[in-house]
């Protein structure tokens, strides 16, 4: 009988967060070992991903769970079952920085007893280095479903995609400097389906993508570079171990001048931008989604009763 993977969810609006929780769940469902399961806190907003799944269920009740998978502040949904994690397994995905800062709530949840995933090397040593991780800390890198990235990117008729939903102040002041320089500019703030978000990223030759000073891996860069875009992307932490800079991506201070100088090395250098888009996709193979599940699987066959 299918071991059950119990998910939780409290979903607002689409974030990066959540499509890697539901990747997760679709790597759970591939497997003839598991059945993936997942409870929608009340208060969630109706368009979810999981909106109409088969794997959705009316109430949360981790103690007939055989594993069950966390991520975020998923652990508050435990608050009525004390000690459940030494009596049924709890995988952990660690998406961010944030989680070894003492100052956040996350904190508080890495003495609970968990196997921890984390999305890079980044997030993992800044786990280990709190001292207090309760279980075993393994990396599992993010992957991207190749399938669905946009064909050929459509023109947009821009030169310039600046993806600057995280940082809207410095994403205005970049692209009206851009602007006044004689850049088309397609400038995005405001959220955007998934889908639509890829296909206007893959109608222009640079994308400038704008994260928050702390990431935990930044999956716009590497969707960038699987659609064969010059990247630009400040360093955030999470994203060194892809973007490395002048090899597959140009990574200035987050601050408007150097990016700008930035865009205008990549336009005015045909060879730079080449070289840069070619490791950039070579870089990008090594993320297939496959590969993130082969590990995933790999790992959960270890874990259950």
């Amino acid at each position: 009988m299918p071991l059950r993977v119990l998910f939780y969810r409290n979903y607002k609006a689409f974030s990066g967060g959540h499509l890697k929780v539901w990747d997760y769940f679709q790597h759970v469902r591939s497997s003839d070992r598991h059945r993936a399961e997942i409870c929608l806190d009340p208060a969630s907003a109706p368009a979810s991903p999981w909106q109409g799944d088969p794997g959705l269920v009316d109430r949360y009740d981790p103690e007939r769970a055989d594993i069950l998978f966390l991520a975020g502040t998923d652990w508050t949904a435990l608050a009525g079952h004390p000690g459940i994690e030494e009596r049924i397994p709890v995988v952990n995905l660690v998406q961010g920085l944030r989680h070894a800062r003492p100052e956040t709530p996350l904190f508080g949840f890495l003495s609970r007893r968990a196997t921890r995933i984390c999305v890079s090397p980044a997030v993992a040593e800044a786990l280990r280095a709190t001292g207090i991780c309760n279980g075993p800390i393994h990396v599992i890198p993010n992957g991207i479903d190749f399938d669905l990235l946009p064909g050929g990117g459509a023109a947009t008729g821009a030169d310039v995609f600046l993806g600057g939903a995280k940082q809207p102040p410095l994403a205005r002041a970049l692209a009206a400097r851009l602007q006044a320089e004689g850049y088309r500019v397609d400038l995005q703030i405001d959220p955007l389906p998934r889908q639509d978000y890829l296909a206007r990223m893959a109608g222009a030759p640079i994308a400038v993508l704008l994260p928050c000073a702390e990431e935990g891996f930044y999956l716009p860069a590497l969707e960038a570079m699987a659609l064969g875009r010059v990247v630009i992307c400040p360093d955030c932490g999470g994203n060194r171990s892809f973007c490395i800079d002048g090899v597959t991506a140009l990574m200035p201070p987050a601050a408007v001048a150097p990016l700008a100088q930035a865009v205008a090395e990549a336009s005015r250098n045909p060879g730079l931008a080449q070289a840069l888009r070619q490791s950039a996709k070579e870089i990008s193979k090594m993320h297939d989604i496959r590969s993130e599940r082969a590990a995933f699987l790999d790992l959960l066959r270890h874990i259950g009763p």
